[in-house]
C-alpha cells in the first residue's frame, strides 16, 4: 500500500514538472513569436523611412532589430540593410567606410546568413572605392602644393595596378592634367597630349574620354600659336640682319 502511494506522488509530480515545462517553452515560444513580429515591423518600417528619404529613421529602426536578435536573424538583414543605408547615393550622411564595416560584420557574425555572400561582394567592392577615393585625393592634395611629380609617381601606381580597368581612364587624364598644368615646371605639352590619346584609345566610353578630346584640341592649338610665335621671330632676325 505505501509502495503504491509512492508511485502515485511520483505520476503527479512528473505530470506537474512537464506542466510547468510546457508553459515555460510555450511562454518563451510566444515571446520569440512576438519579437519576430515586431522586427518584421521595424524592417518594414526602415524600408518605409527610406523611401522617404529618412535614412536615420531608417538606420534607428535596424539597429533595433540588430539589439533585440544578435548574431541570429533577422538581425543579419538589420546590419545588411544598415550597410545598403550608408552606401546610399541619396544619403546625405551616406559613409563608404561604415558601409563596409557592417558588411563586414554581418560576414564576421553571421557567417551562415544567406546575405553572408551579398555582403562579400558589397564589402570587397566598396574597399576597391574607398581605396581608390582615397589616392585621387592625395593626388589632389599634392597638386594643390605643387608637388608635381608626386602627383605623376600616385597616378602611375593606377596604371601600374589596373591596367586596362578604370580607374586607368581617371589616372590617365590626371596625368594628362599635370603634364598640362601651368605651375609645372617641367610642363610638357606633347606628353599631357600622348596621354589623353592614350586615354581615348583604351577607354572610348570612359565619361573622361569626350573631356580628353577637347584637351587635345585645345593642346594642338597651345602647338600652333607657339610654331607662329616661332615664325615670327624667325622673319624678324632675318629683317634684322
Amino acid at each position: 500500500m505505501g509502495r503504491e502511494h509512492v508511485e502515485t506522488w511520483k505520476r503527479i509530480f512528473l505530470c506537474i514538472a512537464g506542466l510547468i515545462f510546457s508553459l515555460i517553452c510555450g511562454c518563451a515560444t510566444l515571446k520569440n513569436t512576438e519579437n519576430q513580429t515586431r522586427a518584421e515591423g521595424m524592417l518594414l518600417q526602415s524600408r518605409i523611412l527610406m523611401s522617404e528619404g529618412n535614412f536615420h529613421g531608417a538606420v534607428k529602426e535596424n539597429e533595433k532589430v540588430m539589439t533585440m536578435f544578435k548574431k541570429v536573424p533577422p538581425g543579419d538583414q538589420a546590419i545588411y540593410n544598415i550597410g545598403l543605408i550608408y552606401a546610399h547615393y541619396m544619403n546625405p550622411g551616406k559613409d563608404l567606410n561604415k558601409s563596409m564595416r557592417y558588411f563586414e560584420k554581418l560576414i564576421e557574425e553571421q557567417p551562415q546568413s544567406p546575405l553572408a555572400e551579398e555582403a562579400k561582394i558589397w564589402a570587397g567592392l566598396l574597399k576597391k572605392i574607398v581605396m581608390e577615393e582615397e589616392h585621387f585625393l592625395r593626388v589632389s592634395r599634392m597638386l594643390s602644393k605643387g608637388d608635381y611629380q608626386g602627383a605623376l609617381k600616385e597616378n602611375r601606381k593606377v596604371l601600374s595596378l589596373y591596367n586596362t580597368a578604370p580607374p586607368s581612364d581617371q589616372a590617365l587624364f590626371n596625368i594628362g592634367l599635370v603634364y598640362a598644368h601651368y605651375g609645372n615646371p617641367d610642363k610638357d605639352y606633347k606628353e599631357s597630349g600622348r596621354y589623353f590619346e592614350q586615354l581615348i584609345q583604351k577607354y572610348p566610353g570612359s565619361p573622361l574620354a569626350e573631356q580628353a578630346r577637347i584637351w587635345l584640341n585645345v593642346l594642338n592649338i597651345i602647338e600652333k600659336a607657339k610654331q607662329v610665335d616661332i615664325e615670327i621671330d624667325k622673319k624678324k632676325k632675318e629683317l634684322t640682319r
